[in-house]
């Protein structure tokens, strides 16, 4: 009986060792996931995120490879905002950490990023055996993502040498690659690819198909940096067959987009594609704004093909403003760099606007010289993009893809007969699953006993916080009406009479009493959400806390808050009253931000700083309960995120 009791307690704990270390790994997976998303757009967290996963991550050696992870993700962010000497700096470091940890999928993908990277900054001529070897070496691990990486790298090689026929098959076999290995991310980027090159060669209906899949994909893995490129490539067709509007709907997304998270690249070409939508509908001063604003961000940047679009973009504009000699000299800007990166569809736009203006200006020989190189230059590209070849292999990823969807039937046959062998398993853990609800039976008695408890003090809490309001309303009305009244009669008696002196400093002392007395009524009852509405205010809320403080504040607030009702508001703007004086109180932040956004009727606030958290005693305090009773009021869900106690994040959900 002893030894039987003795194996209970060796199980017993196994089984919570091993569960401990299952959630202590899920955590680590947790915040590693938070790492990538913000390498995409949010560099406020990114790095507190990240120092935070390394830290836990180097507390055990099992979870070590995570350090690495976190360093390629550094890397994929400073290369988003073209920062490329650091970006190589992380990818290194990433390489290093991978192994000594021996993770060998992490330091693979940081070999091919740091590839990919040197390449772009002209310091890897040899790039595409690089990523050949490597390829050969995922294909014998079974490295199914990385083998999707380089299949995409090579393509966009083969762009850039013109080479569109083979690109078009890298990005055809990396679709079929990734989808018959259910592989996420890369069917979006290979459909992204292909659209383009259907762009190139004139098949938009089935470019415009390709990029509406990708972005629906990208869009349900919240791959936000993926759809903003899907999004601006959607324009391009739009502007082609002249849907302004549509295509202005999108383009304000990819501007707010990339101005938010310092993604020079997009911005640019967001700004390229909105000027050739006005320059088509025949509004060319704000064409020339564009093109202006896109050379602009693109000046001091290494994005060679980006400017090069920009100036004749330009060039084609200045054309049709009749500036001739300014687009002569935009035109040379171009060309220096073309020159150089040896575009031919760039060569080909440079002859065909020369061609235009010397035929403008009647120069028909010059002209005519022009026109034959743009038709020798886009004969030759055309001859390397055959539509035709295309479509013949897009019809055999099609005959591919059904036999890969038989593979997954048979897949899921063998699934069944597996199922049927684990019923054995199912029937012992239904015993111990009878256990854990006898067990959550016991639990939910004395939850329901708590929560009638609990529903009472919310009663109590809410018809506080409402009488709180009531009297801070009528506190505030005799502050502003009978005090305020008379204090100011008592200021204009005082400038009225031959006064001396001290009567002055006690006519300026008055007018500060007056002054403090009119913000007191403000703060006890905030009158102005009815007369400038909820965004102002909490602009005026941001200026305030800047100006008293050394906190650096930003909020993102829609417009359509101020359609709320003014009890709504109300309760909203106390929330963000009582998070900022405990940022300023308690927190020891640097900065603040808030935001609140609406999808559909339904809004998300989210009040984050960068202080310390909050302390157990705040838990428990009076402050975060009116909170979460005036979320209540709302009718709204309030969740506070402070695991990491070096920053305090506050989401609430609510209805308009």
């Amino acid at each position: 009986m002893k030894t039987l009791k003795k194996t209970y307690y060796i199980i017993l704990l196994l089984f919570v060792s091993y569960h401990a270390e299952a959630q202590y790994t899920n955590d680590i997976k947790e915040l590693l996931k938070n790492v990538k998303e913000a390498s995409f757009y949010d560099s406020t967290n990114l790095f507190k995120i990240g120092k935070e996963t390394i830290k836990k991550a180097s507390q055990t050696s099992k979870n070590k490879g995570a350090v690495a992870e976190v360093y390629l993700y550094y890397g994929n962010y400073f290369y988003y905002t073209r920062n490329t000497s650091r970006a190589k700096q992380y990818f290194f470091e990433a390489i290093q950490e991978a192994e000594a940890s021996r993770n060998k999928h992490i330091e693979t993908l940081s070999r091919i990023r740091l590839v990919y990277v040197k390449h772009e900054s002209g310091f890897n001529l040899d790039a595409e055996n690089d990523l050949n070897v490597l390829l050969e070496q995922t294909k014998k691990e079974n490295d199914n993502e990385n083998t999707a990486e380089i299949l995409n790298f090579l393509g966009i090689l083969k762009e850039e040498k013109n080479q569109h026929q083979e690109a078009a098959k890298l990005y055809l076999a990396g679709l079929t690659f990734s989808e018959s290995h259910s592989i996420s991310h890369y069917p979006s980027v290979f459909r992204n690819n292909l659209g383009l090159i259907k762009l190139y060669t004139g098949q938009i209906d089935d470019a415009l198909i390709d990029f509406e899949k990708g972005l629906e994909s990208a869009k349900k893995e919240n791959d936000k940096n993926l759809a903003s490129h899907i999004q601006i490539n959607m324009c391009l067709i739009y502007v082609a067959k002249n849907k302004i509007d549509d295509a202005l709907k999108i383009f304000a997304e990819v501007i707010n987009y990339a101005r938010t998270n310092n993604h020079p690249r997009e911005l640019s070409a967001a700004f390229i594609n909105l000027a050739s939508a006005f320059n088509n509908s025949g509004k060319k001063d704000f064409a020339l704004a564009y093109t202006d604003s896109a050379i602009a961000v693109l000046k001091h940047r290494t994005l060679k093909t980006e400017l090069t679009k920009a100036y004749l973009e330009k060039t084609d504009v200045l054309i049709g403003l009749n500036k001739h000699q300014e687009a002569r000299e935009t035109l040379e800007l171009a060309k220096a760099i073309f020159t150089e990166t040896k575009s031919l569809e760039d060569e080909a736009s440079y002859n065909l606007l020369l061609y235009r203006i010397e035929e403008s200006e009647k120069q028909y020989k010059k002209a005519l010289d022009y026109f034959l190189s743009y038709r020798k230059i886009k004969d030759s590209i055309e001859q390397t993009v055959n539509g035709k070849i295309i479509q013949e292999l897009q019809l055999k990823y099609n005959v591919q893809k059904k036999e890969i969807e038989l593979e997954k039937e048979k897949s899921k046959y063998l699934l069944l007969e597996k199922e049927h062998q684990d019923e054995r398993f199912l029937k012992w853990l239904s015993i111990g699953i009878g256990l854990i609800v006898i067990i959550i039976v016991i639990a939910l008695v004395s939850y329901f006993y708590s929560s009638k408890l609990r529903e009472k003090q919310a009663l109590f809490s809410r018809q506080l916080i409402e009488n709180i309001e009531a009297d801070r309303l009528r506190i505030s009305m005799d502050l502003h009406d009978d005090i305020g009244q008379s204090l100011s009669m008592i200021k204009s008696k005082l400038s009225h009479s031959k006064s001396n002196q001290e009567d002055k400093l006690l006519e300026t002392e008055l007018s500060r009493v007056i002054e403090q007395t009119r913000e007191i009524s403000r703060n006890l009852y905030p009158s102005y959400l009815e007369k400038i509405g909820l965004v102002r205010s909490i602009a005026r809320l941001m200026e305030n806390v800047q100006t008293s403080s050394n906190l650096e504040c930003s909020f993102d607030v829609s417009d359509k808050v101020d359609a709320l009702p003014i009890g709504t508001k109300t309760h909203l703007y106390r929330i963000l009253q009582e998070c900022t004086n405990n940022t300023i109180k308690h927190a020891k932040a640097s900065a603040l931000k808030i935001s609140i956004e609406e999808e559909k009727g339904c809004f998300t606030l989210v009040y984050q700083d960068n202080g310390l958290g909050i302390s157990s005693k705040q838990k428990e305090g009076l402050g975060l309960l009116s909170i979460q009773e005036r979320a209540k009021i709302i009718n709204g869900e309030v969740s506070f995120d402070n695991k990491s106690n070096k920053s305090f994040k506050l989401t609430l959900h609510f209805n308009g």
